[in-house]
């Protein structure tokens, strides 16, 4: 019984990390680089889950269309590319910080649950390690970036690492 309750809970771990995740992108978009709301969306019930942006004609993109208008549609925003870096990488940043808050101040320091607090912690851990190593692979296998990590590399290499790291 016990062992069923830990996969529900990673389950519910893992959903809640794809929203965190997807959270720190928009959160970035909408503060950093100031896309309007309206512009802006997390789509969870897509595959992958990601942030989409409105293009001039209303359509709905996702990042890595195969004609580039999703990052068309970015730099509009952000024509410099002053915040892409940031943008791409807002996911693992929002996440890992979040996690790492709840599960240290809230779980650890209020409620004394380190088991649950290392789950957190682990949990993390394993998803960002999936996350950036099936990137990678993927990106290697299709020979274009398809995720975020692989994304980030082709631009800002060693802060990428930094970040992912």
């Amino acid at each position: 019984m016990q062992f069923i309750l830990w996969m529900i809970s990673g389950y519910v771990l893992l959903f809640v990390h794809v929203w965190v995740h997807e959270l720190g992108h928009y959160l970035v978009g909408r503060y950093v680089v100031k896309i309007p709301k309206e512009n802006i969306r997390i789509k969870l019930t897509e595959y992958p889950p990601h942030v989409a942006l409105k293009d001039e004609h209303g359509q709905w993109l996702k990042p890595g269309d195969e004609h580039g208008n999703y990052v068309h549609t970015y730099f509009k925003y952000d024509t410099a590319g002053k915040h892409s870096l940031i943008y791409v990488m807002g996911g693992f940043i929002f996440q890992s910080v979040s996690f790492l808050t709840v599960a240290f101040f809230i779980v650890y320091l209020l409620f004394n649950e380190p088991g649950i607090s290392n789950f957190i912690v682990g949990g993390s851990f394993l998803f960002n390690l999936v996350y950036v190593v099936g990137d990678l692979i993927g990106s290697r296998v299709k020979r274009m970036p398809i995720g975020d990590t692989s994304a980030a590399l082709q631009f800002a290499p060693t802060k990428t690492v930094m970040i992912s790291s």
